[in-house]
């Protein structure tokens, strides 16, 4: 990992620990960050924290097809705490529009039906998101070997 990545990840903590109260859910958000972090590790992966009006983002990306994708996302936000939203919910729109470049959206798709098995998992679009204080640790194991299994 490199300085810019390690100072993402550190950013996306401060919003963590600021938008969620409870100190155990606190405390299992910067473990199940850490743990993901550290399984997203290769030449076509990489770290990016993002802040805006509608929260903070720790996006982690994938080299797939010759273009970088989000291939899902941690958010944080004030009065939801801190959720995982994947896999990329615009790979439909980019394996079709982008024509001299399409996404092989397949991995990503495989991913969305492996965690869409999980009760705890709320639709959000063409993705599906967990929130920490309702997603056992058992889940967030099972989504990270998904993750391994689809993505590399």
């Amino acid at each position: 990992m490199n300085d810019l990545e390690q100072e993402s990840i550190d950013d996306f903590f401060i919003s963590v620990r600021a938008h969620i109260k409870n100190t155990t859910n606190r405390d299992r958000a910067v473990q199940v960050i850490e743990t993901w972090r550290a399984a997203w590790i290769g030449k076509n992966k990489s770290i990016t924290a993002t802040h805006s009006g509608h929260g903070s983002f720790l996006h982690f990306n994938l080299f797939l097809s010759n273009q970088w994708c989000h291939a899902f996302a941690f958010r944080s936000v004030p009065r939801q705490g801190m959720s995982l939203r994947g896999p990329d919910p615009d790979r439909m729109r980019r394996s079709h529009k982008m024509k001299a470049n399409p996404l092989d959206r397949t991995p990503l798709d495989r991913l969305f039906e492996d965690w869409s098995q999980y009760p705890e998992g709320r639709p959000a679009g063409n993705a599906i998101e967990f929130f920490i204080d309702e997603t056992p640790d058992t889940t967030w194991t099972a989504c990270l070997q998904a993750v391994r299994s689809r993505l590399g």
